[in-house]
């Protein structure tokens, strides 16, 4: 995969879902390439040591666990952070139901299981990049990305009606949601400077962290700054 010239030393970004495969992977790039980074993610999460292990590569690293769904304990977690790192350029939303998605059987159609996708995914979203935005306006400055996945993509137009995947309906009524809120932001927030793009998965992402990496890089470098509300969607 080739490499994209960017210079991130000296910056700070935040990344929400610290815990999950991606989420490490983000984590580990923006801190190797001089990302004053703070890691946010749910206290369902089990805390894996992975910001003592970036703490150990020299880079100013921050740890955040928050409750799901709270308004006021994501916010609290996100200006915390931005006020002790300086600032925020960077915001990745890269929380993703990895162990939910393994047990949700595509035909479950039960109120419970559509609500926990929801909220646990969507909302937080949601209040992360709530919490977020007023931090890159002050400097209008700020580059934010969406990791979704392919799941959303089924209608005519955007795929040609294929099915891209075993997606359960949950997750394709999920990643549909983020799609909206993600152009519905970027075309609120790009006068004032910030750009919001989005990189969704395929079923196989696991073996492909390398090119996840690459496409995060292509929003964060500035190398696509005149691009707002674009997905790269990763089969």
């Amino acid at each position: 995969m080739g490499e994209l010239s960017a210079d991130y030393k000296g910056k700070c970004g935040i990344v929400f879902g610290a815990n999950t495969v991606i989420g490490k992977a983000l984590g580990r790039f923006l801190s190797r390439s001089g990302v004053k980074l703070g890691l946010i993610d749910l206290d369902s999460f089990r805390h894996d040591g992975l910001a003592q292990s970036l703490r150990e590569t020299d880079a100013r690293v921050m740890y955040k666990s928050v409750s799901s769904c709270s308004e006021h304990g994501i916010k609290e977690a996100v200006d915390h952070i931005a006020g002790d790192l300086g600032g925020l350029d960077y915001l990745v939303c890269a929380y993703y139901l990895e162990e939910e998605r393994k047990r949700t059987n595509p035909d479950d159609l039960a109120l419970d299981t559509f609500d926990t996708w929801l909220k646990h995914w969507v909302l937080n979203y949601f209040l992360v990049m709530k919490a977020a935005v007023p931090h890159m306006i002050k400097r209008a400055a700020g580059n934010i990305v969406f990791v979704n996945t392919t799941a959303g993509y089924t209608g005519e137009g955007e795929g040609e009606g294929q099915l891209t995947g075993e997606w359960s309906l949950h997750e394709c009524a999920c990643s549909s949601a983020i799609t909206g809120m993600m152009t519905s932001i970027a075309r609120d927030v790009i006068p004032k400077g910030i750009s919001v793009n989005g990189v969704s998965l395929g079923s196989n992402y696991e073996e492909a962290i390398e090119t996840v990496v690459w496409a995060a890089n292509l929003w964060l470098s500035g190398a696509c700054e005149y691009a707002c509300a674009q997905n790269l969607r990763l089969y």
